[in-house]
């Protein structure tokens, strides 16, 4: 496999890499931000730069709360946010490959946290500083210099941190030592800081790191081509995540697997890894991974001969790279292109791309790639049959193979220059350049071997679990099985409540029709058809017994009993006439006195407000009731009031505006609250307004009859079953006081004295 396959799925690994640890923001602007970073890094800056614009820092009162990240003030920003937003900050910028800004952000980061003491924090910052010398710089050794100094800083401040905190910075240095260890040959020592990272990690109890965790030894084992190891340890990080239900370390996962399987030239598996990984990535825009999804699959079409497919996916990835603005993964592509053209015999556009990969090789200072293309140079300049200039770039490209140390270039580069020499029939060079290349295959061999030695330890180990996942998959057969019949039941019962919901609201809805329409003939029933007034009827006179009550009980409910209020409560009535409503009719025809009785019973509504209460009790009479909290108030006033109220409403219309008006106090005994009722009461007010009837045909204009006990009054008095007659008697005696708007003297009328001629 050709080193520039190894930059790919390596820088890949990188960029996930910022996003595993798993970290807690109080602010949800810095978390989307941090959530943000491997799918986007411009946005994730676009969100902390706006973040850091729009609040100020502030200056805690207190040193013992300089820690303390309470930001439910949002015009400032504390100090500890401030640094967790320029860490992302400086991350966002190093994936976009802007080292100078990432530099400068971090440096900030790591200078605010030291101000305000924030040891966790500044030795976070500091971690990502080396990690910016090591993905960005390649610098090992500016990385693993930072990283010794956070070791010391960590040994020297464990008083000032938690537990969790500590071993969470010892867990990522490791890792990021491992990593350096495993790129730059170290394998042993890699291995061993990524056996000690594990121990941290037990403890972490971080399930996503680790995923992350497995995927990274993968990726090293891959590296080192111990594919068994590496499809152990991809493998459980790939069903980690699928358990944990991960997408984004699936997506991962898938990646690396497709890497593995087209190394070991299993291309179907490879394809169908990579397919799913290249889906998730184009459906989240993740442009970079997608830009190296689509790049591997080209690799494995042009390993399977499927020329035109492989250019296709080329020039894809070649497109995301563009915008990425990626020199070397794009250089590495047109070197890729180049290669494809060669084989379809295309050696214009082969030369033409293998111009463009040279040139952006160099400017990047790339020396793997400028090998790479100085032996597809010489593969192009045998295929034309310029054999000289083949075998002269050819040894040139070898030398800078050498100086690499890259065993692939150097066996690749020894097999076209064996090729080059047996078409100039030079066969003595060209068995030398055969002989140095078994020499390499045989090395790589014998490190496969020493490989294998710890495979077989390790197959053992795969083999009991395979038994073990099989007892585990029957386990889940039955749980399945089991919660099969669960969910059977569940949905019947369901079922069952969904129906008996359906039930009810119909229940519900049905009745809240009836009761709307009860409550309309209700309105209806008590209301004056014509007026619009509350109607006073009186229903239990002549009902049945079994309706009476009945009937009764609703009406009290509707309107309330006349008179059955608190025996604290005192109350006036007047019961008025008004004539014009006898004669509108006559004079005016039906139509026009109906829309002037409406009109009355309208204003009637507007000007009479609660607590008084106004009854259309017949045709022109009206039933008004106020409390009297002043049983001394002079009647006079109540008629006043109620003749201004018909003034008011006939002075535009210019119409009779005489009232005839009957008035009682309740209780019209004050000795005995409940000796008159509302039947007795109301005979009572007719014979007071009957009065005034009288009284205005002998003078002109309105007049009023007000009734009254006096004080000593004894309730046996009234005890009769004819009140007209008791209370005459009353009058007679002197028990009822009589007050009036005429100086004339009322003539009761024998029809008063008796009911019995009334049929």
């Amino acid at each position: 496999m050709f080193p520039r396959r190894w930059l790919i799925p390596y820088l890949f690994l990188c960029v996930t890499s910022l996003g595993a640890q798993a970290k807690i923001f109080t602010t949800p602007l810095l978390a989307e931000a941090n959530d943000l970073l491997p799918l986007s890094p411009e946005q994730s800056l676009e969100i902390t730069d706006r973040y850091l614009a729009q609040r100020r820092l502030s200056t805690p009162k207190e040193t013992s709360r300089v820690h303390i990240n309470d930001e439910t003030d949002h015009t400032i920003r504390t100090p500890l946010s401030t640094v967790n937003a320029l860490q992302i900050k400086a991350q966002a910028y190093s994936l976009l490959n802007q080292i100078d800004a990432a530099m400068q952000t971090i440096k900030a980061a790591e200078a605010l946290a030291n101000e305000h003491a924030l040891t966790f924090s500044s030795l976070e910052s500091q971690l990502i500083h080396a990690r910016i010398f090591w993905e960005n710089l390649k610098n090992s050794t500016l990385a693993l210099k930072t990283l010794d100094a956070i070791d010391q800083q960590l040994t020297d401040s464990r008083h000032l941190m938690m537990d969790s905190q500590i071993k969470r910075l010892q867990y990522d240095s490791l890792m990021q030592r491992a990593v350096i260890e495993s790129h730059t040959g170290l394998e042993t020592e890699a291995e061993k800081r990524f056996l000690k990272a594990k121990r941290f990690l037990t403890e972490l109890d971080d399930k996503p790191e680790q995923i992350h965790y497995q995927l990274v030894v993968g990726r090293h084992y891959l590296e080192h081509d111990h594919y068994e190891l590496a499809l152990d340890r991809l493998l459980s990080g790939y069903w980690l995540a699928v358990e944990l239900d991960d997408k984004p370390q699936i997506a991962m996962a898938n990646y690396e697997l497709a890497t593995l399987f087209e190394q070991r030239k299993v291309f179907d598996k490879a394809l169908e890894h990579a397919t799913q990984a290249g889906d998730f990535f184009e459906h989240y825009q993740r442009t970079l991974p997608l830009a190296q999804t689509l790049g591997l699959i080209a690799d494995i079409y042009e390993q399977q001969g499927r020329y035109n497919l492989a250019l296709v996916h080329y020039f894809n990835a070649l497109d995301q790279e563009n915008q990425l603005k990626h020199e070397v993964r794009s250089a590495q592509l047109r070197l890729s292109i180049a290669r494809v053209y060669l084989q379809l015999y295309n050696y214009p556009k082969a030369e033409q791309y293998l111009h463009h990969a040279r040139l952006m090789a160099t400017q990047s200072g790339n020396d793997s790639i400028l090998t790479d293309a100085q032996l597809l140079q010489g593969r192009l300049e045998l295929a034309e049959g310029k054999t000289d200039n083949a075998i002269s770039t050819l040894q040139n490209g070898l030398i800078a193979a050498s100086r690499l140390g890259n065993r692939e270039l150097q066996m690749e580069g020894e097999q076209l220059l064996s090729q080059a020499f047996e078409q100039k029939k030079d066969y003595y060079n060209a068995l030398l350049s055969q002989r140095r290349y078994e020499q390499l295959f045989s090395t790589k061999q014998l490190a496969q071997v020493e490989s294998n030695v710890e495979v077989f330890k390790q197959q053992q180990r795969m083999l009991e679990r395979a038994l073990h996942l099989e007892e585990l998959e029957r386990q889940k057969f039955d749980s399945e099985k089991a919660l099969y019949k669960q969910q059977k039941v569940t949905v019947f019962l369901l079922s069952v409540l969904a129906i008996t919901i359906i039930i009810l609201l119909r229940r519900h809805r049905t009745a809240k029709l009836l009761t709307s329409r009860l409550m309309r003939l209700r309105t209806e029933f008590y209301t004056h058809p014509r007026s619009g007034l509350r109607n006073l009827r009186m229903l239990t006179v002549k009902l049945p017994n079994s309706l009476q009550q009945s009937s009764a009980n609703f009406e009290q409910w509707h309107l309330g009993e006349i008179i059955s209020e608190p025996l604290s409560d005192r109350l006036r009535f007047a019961l008025f006439e008004v004539p014009f409503l006898k004669h509108i009719y006559l004079k005016h025809g039906y139509q026009q006195g109906l829309e002037l009785e409406r009109q009355f019973g309208e204003y009637l509504k507007k000007q009479v407000c609660e607590p008084a209460r106004l009854y259309h009790f017949s045709d022109a009479m009206f039933l008004y009731i106020e409390p009297n909290s002043r049983l001394d108030s002079a009647p006079e006033q109540l008629a006043n009031s109620l003749q201004e109220l018909v003034d008011r409403f006939v002075e535009q219309r210019h119409i009779d505006n005489r009232v005839r008006i009957g008035m009682a106090e309740y209780p019209f005994l004050p000795r005995a609250y409940t000796a008159i009722n509302d039947h007795e009461l109301l005979d009572i007010l007719l014979m007071a307004t009957n009065a005034a009837r009288e009284l205005s045909k002998l003078e002109s204009g309105s007049q009023w009859v007000h009734l009254s006990a006096i004080n000593a009054a004894p309730a046996a008095s009234f005890a009769s079953d004819n009140i007209r007659r008791a209370c005459i008697q009353g009058i007679d005696n002197g028990l009822v006081k009589v007050q009036s708007s005429s100086r004339h003297e009322i003539c009761w009328n024998d029809d008063h004295v008796s009911d019995k001629n009334v049929s």
